[in-house]
């Protein structure tokens, strides 16, 4: 957990002095996920995001994500916790829609025990008005065999 806190305080240092320079956005965002791969025993997923959006150009923008998504078991077992760190691009084939991907670490947790994984994400989304966007995902995380999660996202951008 030490790690992720010094990643995330590192990636938002980062991010915080560059957008004194530039355009940047952050956006926060509510994650709605159903689990579709080796998740068999989870019913729902629902969770919390913070991104960075930094325009390279008017077709393509970097991005930074950290979040927390619980994983709801089934049949009273307890709850599944992920908590990806990605960088990502977001390529904008038109003013208000974006395609994009991302990969960096997940952390998973359960019952006490947690594991690092690679985490990844591929999805797409619109800007339906100034300051919100919808999107959907399909996020995976692997180690030793994957998980996935297919995702809505509702963001609302701060700037």
């Amino acid at each position: 957990m030490k790690k992720v806190l010094f990643a995330t305080v590192i990636l938002l240092a980062a991010i915080t002095t560059r957008a004194q320079k530039s355009d940047i956005k952050f956006q926060g965002g509510l994650d709605l996920g159903i689990p579709v791969h080796n998740l068999r025993g989870t019913s729902i997923g629902a969770g919390l995001d913070v991104m960075a959006i930094y325009s390279i150009s008017s077709e393509a923008a970097l991005t930074g994500d950290f979040g927390y998504t619980a994983l709801f078991a089934k049949y009273g077992e307890p709850t599944t916790s992920l908590l990806p760190l990605r960088i990502g691009l977001r390529y904008y084939p038109s003013e208000n829609f974006f395609v994009g991907g991302k990969i960096g670490a997940g952390f998973m947790s359960n019952s006490g025990s947690s594991v690092t994984t690679f985490a990844y994400s591929l999805g797409l989304g619109y800007q339906f008005a100034p300051r919100f966007e919808i999107g959907g995902s399909l996020d995976g995380y692997s180690k030793n065999g994957s998980v996935g999660l297919l995702n809505l996202r509702l963001g609302y951008t701060f700037n």
